[in-house]
């Protein structure tokens, strides 16, 4: 029981410093986007682009630690930048950057006083799952694995391709596909580095944030489905804080596509992952079994 209790610390440390550096990063990305609001009420109009990537990002990085008033703010802060002219889109954005520093101020004092103690703690929305993931590979007394039983299509782990432009976030990323879910996973940081990892090598699912700064969720599959048989079936699954109404996305997709919204539990997004790969799987056995028409 030691081990365990050792990994299991050694984890939940892990998810505690990444906790604080995304809260950290919350501070960043609200400033970022009152500069971009400053810059839209000045005439210009590249800000809007701005205010709906950042506002986008850190509705997602927010809401995946229950910070929920600025996952709010931010998609309001969206809303009002997409009309002419914006109302109050400065006051808004001052109110969400004063509200983003307060929960790095928070976050950091946490901190400090986790490190002083003998029994560091996570995030309680996470700690469940993520205790159960630090300890190792299961018992028959402690029941079955957070991993998915599903195998690759070639046999072994799944082959999982994901993409994300947030530093705090790929590390997370990398935590939950890699450590918890036990997927062969390859991440990367750009819609162009994954199309090439795409022409090089085969993957069972791939995971596509909705707004990448090279190009959008939609954009990036409808390039992948051009890469050969395989991709043109591979199921992708776009992972956003927003719907696809939100960012204007109403359908044209070619080939399988699901939508998972942030933010997400690590453990929630590995089962629904080999939920997305069984099921593309059964949809395409039963296709192939249907009787094709007589020729006349």
């Amino acid at each position: 029981m030691g081990d365990q209790d050792e990994r299991r610390k050694a984890f939940e440390a892990r998810l505690g410093e990444l906790k604080r550096k995304m809260e950290s990063g919350l501070v960043q990305r609200a400033q970022t986007l009152r500069d971009a609001a400053e810059r839209l009420l000045g005439g210009d109009e590249s800000a809007r682009r701005v205010l709906k990537q950042e506002g986008h990002k850190l509705r997602g990085i927010a809401g995946s630690y229950g910070h929920h008033h600025l996952t709010e703010m931010a998609g309001e802060l969206e809303q009002r930048a997409s009309v002419s002219p914006p109302p109050l889109l400065g006051k808004l954005a001052g109110e969400l950057a004063h509200a983003a520093e307060e929960v790095g101020r928070r976050s950091g004092a946490a901190h400090a006083a986790a490190n002083a103690s003998t029994s560091p703690k996570v995030a309680p929305n996470l700690a469940p799952s993520l205790a159960k993931a630090a300890s190792g590979p299961p018992s028959r007394k402690r029941g079955a694995s957070l991993r998915p039983k599903v195998q690759s299509a070639s046999g072994g782990a799944l082959r999982v391709l994901a993409m994300d432009d947030d530093p705090t976030t790929l590390r997370l990323l990398r935590l939950t596909l890699k450590d918890i879910g036990g997927f062969d996973a390859v991440i990367v940081t750009s819609a162009r580095e994954a199309l090439e990892t795409m022409r090089a090598r085969e993957f069972d699912v791939v995971i596509s944030d909705a707004m990448m700064p090279d190009m959008n969720g939609k954009e990036f599959a409808e390039a992948a489905r051009t890469l050969g048989a395989w991709a043109e079936r591979v199921p992708i699954v776009i992972l956003s804080a927003a719907t696809p109404d939100e960012l204007g996305w109403h359908g044209g997709f070619a080939g399988p596509v699901e939508w998972l919204r942030k933010p997400f539990m690590p453990s929630s997004l590995v089962q629904d992952i080999a939920r997305v790969v069984e099921s593309h799987r059964a949809a395409r056995t039963q296709s192939a079994r249907k009787p094709t028409a007589a020729l006349t």
